[in-house]
């Protein structure tokens, strides 16, 4: 670690707690993440991929962008799970729905990287997504967990932080690790109430203790593969994202001034929007 400052770590092995999304669902006036939920062209790709499946899965369904999406497009799906290791996000998520159509939703309070899913029957699952997810996991339990319940036949799709990428163009974010990969987050998501949010660990940087509250790691694809490997699985796809110039200025990443360094200018002006992850789709092995 190259950088002038060094980690505390106060919650072992976990990369976020449930009372850092109770926050963000108690937000009256939700910030827009730089998330692919907020490009409508891939969220009607991707929301038409997914109800090809009958029996569908999302993990950590954010505010309900996608599902929302998806049961308005329907398709064939039949019945949806939709798992959040916080019970409040879910249940805002549940009272956004309106109308099913028929689509019979089962909420899940669960913690995919500590909970197997039992409720979920074996190999039932046609499609499983996980959106802005895969960063904050501890990938071999969840990836093991998930391979029991997709069908053979069946497919997961996982977008994920693009090491590689990041490696390549030298992108210097405050607090980046560029050993381990990982980004920590020291913004919680209601900074008027950052009591409420219980910090993972503290950044102690020139002797002063900067709380964080969130981990975000990032991989190079040699390390997704040999991962999803381990667990069961094969990629079949992989594809470079970009999120559109608009969408990510209007994100609270954009609209923090501290953010915007020439760099990522540069980088957003040359690609039409921000490159740096991938769209991965996995099938069971």
């Amino acid at each position: 670690m190259d950088q002038n400052w060094c980690i505390e770590r106060l919650a072992a092995e976990k990369s976020v707690q449930t009372d850092y999304y109770d926050a963000a669902a108690a937000m009256n006036r939700p910030r827009r993440f730089p998330s692919p939920v907020n490009d409508p062209d891939w969220l009607e790709q991707a929301s038409s991929w997914f109800v090809e499946g009958r029996v569908c899965l999302e993990i950590g369904p954010g505010r309900g962008e996608f599902a929302r999406a998806a049961i308005r497009r329907q398709g064939l799906m039949q019945r949806y799970y939709i798992v959040d290791m916080s019970r409040v996000m879910l249940d805002k998520v549940m009272s956004s729905l309106g109308d099913r159509g028929g689509v019979e939703v089962n909420p899940i309070c669960s913690d995919i990287d500590q909970d197997p899913l039992p409720a979920i029957p074996d190999q039932s699952v046609d499609r499983a997504i996980m959106i802005n997810v895969f960063q904050d996991l501890q990938p071999l339990k969840a990836l093991r967990h998930l391979r029991r319940i997709i069908s053979p036949d069946g497919l997961l799709r996982a977008n994920m932080s693009d090491r590689e990428v990041r490696d390549s163009l030298r992108i210097d974010d405050e607090f980046f690790d560029r050993e381990t990969g990982s980004f920590y987050m020291t913004r919680p998501p209601l900074e008027e109430r950052q009591q409420d949010v219980s910090p993972l660990g503290f950044v102690n940087m020139n002797g002063n203790k900067v709380p964080f509250y969130r981990i975000l790691k990032s991989y190079y694809r040699d390390q997704l593969h040999e991962i999803f490997q381990k667990c069961g699985f094969e990629i079949i796809r992989e594809t470079p994202m970009i999120l559109p110039k608009k969408v990510w200025m209007d994100s609270v990443e954009g609209r923090h001034k501290d953010h915007i360094n020439e760099k990522k200018r540069e980088l957003i002006e040359k690609f039409g929007g921000y490159p740096g992850k991938l769209d991965v789709i996995a099938r069971p092995v």
